[in-house]
């Protein structure tokens, strides 16, 4: 019962993060890139600047990674392009390049039946950079 409590907490508090942070893109400018920035884009801008770009180490020659953590779309029973995901991945691996990085492999794990409903995917990305 604990458990279930935990974890409904943890899943609680990770909405209202992701909530924050949709909050926090749509205060920031809407240009990406030079272009117009789709919700998706702005979110992943946020989180590369806040959370993603502090745990970059500096260029050394070395390989280093960072992961990323992330869901599907609520409704993702179609088979096509999972848009949600690509554009935020997307966003994060070009500012990485964009500060100069070079991406020597991205890594892709799956789970299946995450989230408060059991009905969303969660995705972990390993992205390793030099």
């Amino acid at each position: 019962m604990l458990d279930g409590f935990k974890k409904s907490y943890a899943e609680s508090q990770a909405k209202a993060l992701e909530k924050q942070q949709e909050k926090q893109a749509q205060k920031a400018e809407k240009l990406v890139h030079g272009k117009k920035a789709t919700m998706q884009q702005q979110t992943a801008q946020t989180i590369y600047q806040h959370q993603v770009k502090p745990f970059i180490k500096e260029r050394d020659g070395f390989t280093h990674v960072v992961m990323i953590n992330s869901f599907s779309k609520w409704i993702n029973q179609n088979f096509g392009i999972e848009d949600k995901y690509t554009n935020q991945i997307d966003e994060i691996v070009t500012s990485i390049q964009q500060d100069g990085y070079e991406i020597v492999d991205i890594k892709f794990n799956s789970l299946q039946n995450q989230g408060i409903s059991k009905n969303m995917e969660g995705f972990s990305t390993l992205i390793m950079y030099k």
